[in-house]
């Protein structure tokens, strides 16, 4: 064959497979999508494997197989499990590399499956990796919204990257600067939720939808607004037992534990195809909150399945408030003395945890059980703990750490019933006994008058939310400053 012929050939090859190259949502990938989040992980694998071999140049469906995959890692984190994925990220992206560049998938699947390595980077301490990878991926995200304005899944990084970088955490909020990178929290919601409409009636996405609404107020310290969003949603999206476990999260971060125990109760896994230890971490923490002693059980299993340093701190601290309300003081102080020792601080309930463990007190056990009560919903059950605490009460010092809880906590049951008079005097009583003590007492006490005057004096409301935010130390519980922040924020404009 002559030469000439033979590059005609080859290049008329190269030029029909880029001709076929496509980003197809096919039914396999919309199955898959479905199956994925149901938890059935295997099953998503088969049909994006079956999508592969009936379509191969469906580039879509590499991305959707490293979706598989990035959702294993999260659930089943292992350092084997994180050496596969850097493996299989850097072979799927060969494959899908240069080919059908102008479809306005190609950026947007690109951009999504860097920032998952990014995100995994970080997870396993290659910060610096992580973080120039999530920066790649937000400068290819607008790329393509420069490209294809009108393009709806560019949206999903878009609006994520706007919560994301305006509730970054103390560890990377360098990086914001660093990068010159900003966002907003009321922009990514208004973007998600277009997001959601326009995928309201595609079968896997609608869900992926809803689930990312879901995450963006979890991010944002407002499991208020992400419980309102579920509850406008159909019944038949609590089918898929990824949002059912966040419907469950929601509601217990929402105060409403009894629901929460509801949702569980049709959560059983035994029947997923992933081994789904966040079912014993959240079952333990439902549980703890009705002073059930059932909680020891699934926090310590919790601990003997995960391979993961994230959340060790917080589970040891929560299983040693639960030996505590049980009697066990020596079981307290041990798994207390794990808290300050294992893991990582890099997630914010085990920062949290940090602050707990170092407390130069011991916790009182009646107003552990009352704190608890009051955060899950129980209210009459936690007046009646406080109730205990001040007949039982020894230290009667005005700024005593037991006196400002105490009165933290009757503060806050006064505001759920909506006797905020009441709720004024016992905030400000915190306040002026604690603001010169080192503990987060009054720092929230002042939150909450911020709360309470911001329905009829934005001015005095204003003014508790900045002193919230000056009594603040950094190793305080962050919600309290990040919350005072975006309040102040909200009546500034």
């Amino acid at each position: 064959m002559p030469t000439k012929l033979l590059i005609t050939i080859l290049i008329l090859g190269l030029l029909n497979q880029r001709a076929s190259a496509q980003y197809e949502i096919n039914d396999n990938c919309s199955q898959a999508w479905e199956a994925l989040l149901d938890l059935r992980i295997n099953t998503a694998k088969e049909i994006v494997e079956r999508e592969i071999g009936e379509n191969p140049d469906n580039y879509y469906a590499y991305y959707l197989d490293q979706n598989c995959d990035a959702f294993e890692l999260m659930i089943s984190t292992t350092s084997e499990g994180y050496e596969a994925f850097k493996d299989n990220y850097e072979n799927r992206r060969e494959i899908m590399d240069d080919m059908d560049v102008d479809s306005p998938y190609y950026l947007a699947c690109e951009s999504e499956m860097q920032l998952q390595m990014g995100i995994f980077n970080i997870i396993y301490g290659d910060l610096f990796t992580g973080l120039r990878r999530a920066y790649s991926a937000y400068n290819k995200t607008y790329k393509n919204i420069e490209r294809y304005p009108d393009f709806q899944p560019n949206r999903k990084l878009d609006g994520m990257f706007n919560m994301s970088i305006s509730n970054l955490p103390p560890f990377v909020s360098w990086a914001a600067a660093l990068f010159g990178v900003s966002g907003s929290a009321e922009t990514s919601l208004l973007i998600l939720k277009n997001y959601f409409k326009f995928y309201a009636k595609t079968p896997g996405l609608k869900q992926e939808a809803a689930l990312y609404i879901i995450l963006a107020h979890k991010l944002n310290k407002d499991p208020f607004g992400a419980y309102s969003f579920i509850k406008s949603l159909d019944s038949s999206y609590f089918a898929f037992n990824l949002l059912k476990y966040f419907y469950a999260n929601v509601a217990y971060r929402s105060g409403k534990n009894e629901e929460a125990l509801k949702i569980f109760s049709s959560f059983n896994p035994e029947e997923l195809e992933i081994k789904f230890n966040p079912y014993n971490y959240l079952f333990g923490k439902i549980m703890l909150r009705k002073l059930d002693s059932t909680a020891i059980k699934y926090f310590k299993k919790y601990l003997t399945i995960t391979q993961e340093k994230d959340y060790l701190k917080e589970m040891h601290y929560q299983l040693a408030l639960a030996y505590l309300i049980n009697g066990n003081k020596n079981a307290f102080i041990k798994h207390k003395q794990n808290a300050c020792e294992l893991g990582d601080n890099i997630t914010e309930r085990d920062r949290e945890a940090m602050y707990d463990c170092n407390l130069d007190y011991l916790p009182d056990v009646n107003l552990v059980k009352a704190k608890l009560l009051l955060d899950g919903g129980y209210l009459i059950n936690a007046s009646k703990w406080l109730e205990n605490f001040r007949s039982t009460q020894n230290d009667k010092g005005s700024n005593s750490p037991y006196n400002l809880e105490y009165y933290l906590l009757k503060g806050r049951c006064e505001y759920i019933v909506g006797n905020n008079e009441q709720a004024i005097l016992e905030f400000n009583k915190v306040i002026a006994d604690g603001e010169n003590e080192d503990y987060y007492f009054a720092s929230e006490a002042a939150m909450y008058l911020g709360f309470i005057y911001e329905k009829t004096d934005s001015e005095k409301a204003l003014l508790y939310f900045k002193k919230a935010c000056n009594l603040y130390e950094s190793d305080y519980y962050e919600y309290i400053d990040e919350i005072s922040k975006k309040r102040i924020t909200s009546l500034g404009n």
